[in-house]
């Protein structure tokens, strides 16, 4: 089957703030698809269109800035963005050509820093020397892809530090 929308970023398992680039490529109803970004237990974050992608099977590429309501506060949520068509028949909740991108959000995160972790390092190190009024769980919920327990890191991985 030929899926007519994807997205190319964010990428699964990226950090997000409560702005955030979303782009990729797709055809839809009257030029147009929309994205949700769901929060725990499905609860919506925020919700919106994305104009200007190809329509009538003709494809074309789409960035927009999404900008998630004032009141959303999240530091730390796992959260799992939807981008879809239009299904006028409603057979195909929320919408044909979905597409669901797993990231986490911190609504008050300015960017983040890169750190390889070296001999020695610990979480709260890490938060404390590279951080910016960032915290462990902030460093472990960042990286919760590739980290299972917070008191095991290796020399070597690459972890995100969201900086506040």
């Amino acid at each position: 089957m030929v899926r007519l929308i994807e997205v190319r970023q964010p990428r699964e398992h990226d950090v997000v703030a409560a702005r955030f680039a979303l782009a990729g490529f797709g055809s839809g109803f009257e030029a147009t698809v929309s994205w949700r970004l769901l929060g725990a237990g499905g609860a919506p974050l925020g919700e919106g269109l994305v104009p200007g992608v190809g329509s009538m099977g003709v494809v074309d590429d789409f960035a927009l800035e999404v900008e998630l309501p004032a009141g959303v506060d999240a530091r730390g949520e796992h959260a799992l963005l939807q981008v879809f068509g239009d299904d006028a028949s409603g057979e195909n909740p929320p919408g044909t050509d979905l597409n669901q991108v797993r990231v986490t959000l911190f609504t008050g995160m300015q960017g983040w820093r890169l750190y390889e972790v070296v001999p020695g390092d610990t979480l709260s190190a890490i938060a404390r020397d590279e951080g910016q009024g960032t915290s462990v769980a902030d460093v472990f919920e960042a990286n919760r892809d590739t980290l299972m327990d917070p008191d095991l890191i290796f020399p070597g991985q690459v972890l995100r530090v969201p900086l506040f």
